[in-house]
């Protein structure tokens, strides 16, 4: 089967694979992503064959509402467990966390620190939404493509879906993505195109914020 259609599996069969979905029913799975780009990153896929074979950037308000209290499921799972796992350090002061009392309300976490949306130029065909935190720290984070996709416009925020129009994918692929230069999301350092430079560095940023809980 093509790399397209590897979502396929998870919304025919979700009860078969019990490591990477966490919730499914008649309308939706969540699942892992197999290759999470942060330490939360997950997607909520609709299982109606005449929604999961849709371009995502054809997504409109009935299907928002629909997927919605997915998301909102997703993104409970995701503070639950970044929470569970680390702590904010006392010695951060560095926006987007300013106190331990900013850091531990849900929607302040939710509203600075994670990202829902879709991708301009699907490489995958099965309609998916990605939730996750925007910690950019993580062993599948390998290129600047992997980085581009998720921080520039190649990445549609889910609230500024319907779009009026759909996105020239051949733009969005052979600019956005190749010749967007890339930004630190924490302090705004532009690191051009030297992705070795930024992998070190958000993991430093990330280390010098968070403390491991366990």
């Amino acid at each position: 089967m093509s790399f397209r259609y590897a979502l396929k599996g998870f919304i025919d069969y979700p009860e078969r694979y019990t490591h990477d979905v966490i919730f499914y029913d008649s309308d939706v799975v969540i699942v892992r992503d197999k290759f999470p780009k942060s330490q939360g990153h997950l997607l909520v896929m609709p299982r109606d064959s005449d929604i999961t074979d849709l371009d995502p950037t054809l997504i409109d308000n009935k299907i928002k509402s629909k997927l919605q209290p997915a998301i909102d499921r997703a993104l409970d799972v995701i503070y639950k467990e970044f929470h569970e796992r680390y702590g904010l350090k006392e010695s951060s002061r560095k926006k987007p966390f300013l106190t331990n009392a900013e850091y531990e309300n849900k929607q302040y976490f939710i509203d600075n620190f994670t990202q829902v949306g879709i991708h301009g130029a699907p490489s995958m065909n099965n309609l998916h939404v990605h939730i996750m935190t925007r910690d950019f720290k993580s062993p599948s984070l390998k290129n600047k493509k992997h980085f581009n996709s998720f921080t520039t416009e190649f990445f549609v925020n889910w609230v500024k879906l319907p779009l009026n129009q759909k996105p020239d994918e051949t733009f969005l692929e052979k600019i956005v993505i190749k010749q967007t230069e890339m930004k630190c999301v924490y302090c705004g350092q532009n690191f051009k195109n030297r992705f070795s430079e930024l992998k070190l560095h958000l993991d430093r940023e990330f280390t010098m914020r968070f403390e491991n809980r366990n």
